[in-house]
């Protein structure tokens, strides 16, 4: 009795701990000198649907734009139309993942069975993956100088209010790489 509670606590937290948090990446441009960026914008015009779902909600958008301002704020950067120092633009995009899992009942240790002789149960689990990328644009010399991006599960069936500390959590956890430390 002890080991069937043992194992399903054991598996109760690996599973609660898979995929629960958010997955950053950050790359950048390691000639570009980030020291003089004080003011920023986002890059005139529409942003453009990526995936097989993207931006098509104005709440959405509004909501990724404030978690930018609120990152970007925080690594006291301003937002500035008048000849910013750089641009920022975003992307975001949903794809339905599935991931499947095998468990074996039999431990071949102690001869000793859960259910039967030898049994599999099979587990199947359908989620939406959301990707943030922000990317940043130098005015001046006209190029793509640092990109970051983070991924979580996320539920698209519920609204934007519902998501939006996720929201706000992989924006900051983006931006906390910007600029970059050489």
């Amino acid at each position: 009795m002890v080991w069937k509670s043992l194992v399903c606590a054991a598996l109760c937290a690996w599973i609660a701990g898979c995929g629960s948090g958010i997955k950053t990446q950050i790359a950048y441009d390691h000639e570009a000198d980030f020291s003089g960026y004080k003011t920023w914008d986002f890059l005139p015009g529409e942003p453009r649907p990526t995936g097989y779902r993207g931006l098509d909600d104005p709440a959405v958008n509004a909501r990724i734009q404030g978690a930018i301002e609120n990152g970007l704020s925080l690594r006291d950067m301003k937002k500035s139309s008048n000849s910013p120092d750089f641009y920022v633009a975003y992307h975001l995009a949903f794809d339905e993942q599935i991931n499947s899992r095998n468990i074996e009942n039999y431990y071949q240790y102690f001869n000793y069975t859960v259910f039967a002789p030898y049994v599999t149960s099979s587990y199947t689990q359908v989620y939406d993956l959301g990707t943030l990328i922000i990317d940043v644009l130098d005015t001046r010399t006209r190029t793509h100088v640092w990109r970051g991006a983070a991924q979580t599960k996320v539920n698209t069936q519920a609204g934007p209010r519902e998501n939006e500390p996720k929201l706000r959590d992989a924006a900051r956890k983006i931006l906390a790489g910007f600029p970059p430390d050489k």
